[in-house]
C-alpha cells in the first residue's frame, strides 16, 4: 500500500492512502499543538485495534456476544532503553464464555497482522527518488529475488511474468494494486 505524506502547518502531517486521510501532530511537550495523535500513538492504536478485530472475528463466527468483552493495551517502556517495550494486551471476558472459547479468543489475538510484522522485524529502506509518482509505478514491476520461475501446465508464460504483465495493464488504466504475496 502506498501512503503519501503532506506537510501541513507547524508539526502537523497528513497521510493519504486508499480513500482515507490521517492527520498527526506532536504533543505540546514536543513543540506540537496537540491537535491530533502522534505517529507513535497511531502505531500503538493499530496494534490494539488489530487484536480487537481478531477477537471480534472469532466471536462473530461463533455467535458469541461481544457486548461485555473489553480489550486494553498498555506499552511498558524500559526506562534504560525507550525502544525496548512490552505491549501488554489484556482481555476482559464475561463469566458465561466457555473455557474453550476463552482460549480461542486469546489465541485469535496471535493472528494480529500488526503483531506479527513487529515480531518479525520489518526491514526499512530509505532512499531518495526523483519522482515519487514514477517510482511507485516501478514497484509494480518488481520481479522475485530469485531467477526461479513458476510454470503452470497449459500456460504460455511463467506465473511471475503474467503477474508483471497484468500489473502493468492495470497501472496503465490508473488502477492501483498492492501485490501482497
Amino acid at each position: 500500500m502506498e501512503i503519501k505524506v503532506n506537510f501541513l502547518d507547524r508539526l502537523r502531517l497528513e497521510a493519504k492512502f486508499d480513500d482515507f486521510t490521517v492527520i498527526v501532530d506532536q504533543p505540546m511537550r514536543y513543540k506540537g499543538d496537540g491537535s491530533a495523535p502522534g505517529p507513535f500513538d497511531y502505531f500503538l492504536a493499530s496494534s490494539a485495534l488489530c487484536a480487537a478485530y481478531f477477537v471480534k472475528l472469532y466471536c462473530d463466527t461463533r455467535n458469541i456476544s461481544i457486548e461485555n468483552i473489553r480489550l486494553s493495551q498498555n506499552n511498558i517502556v524500559d526506562p534504560e532503553n525507550r525502544y525496548q517495550q512490552i505491549f501488554k494486551i489484556q482481555v476482559e471476558l464475561p463469566e458465561d464464555i466457555s473455557a474453550n472459547d476463552r482460549h480461542g479468543i486469546l489465541r485469535s489475538i496471535e493472528r494480529c497482522t500488526v503483531k506479527k510484522v513487529v515480531q518479525a522485524g520489518p526491514e526499512f529502506v530509505v532512499e531518495e527518488v526523483k519522482n515519487l509518482d514514477a517510482d511507485a509505478q516501478t514497484l509494480l514491476t518488481l520481479k522475485p529475488a530469485s531467477d526461479a520461475s513458476t510454470y503452470i501446465v497449459g500456460k504460455d508464460l511463467p506465473l511471475e511474468q503474467t503477474i508483471t504483465n497484468m500489473s502493468g495493464l492495470l497501472a496503465n488504466l490508473g488502477i492501483k494494486i498492492e501485490i501482497a504475496s
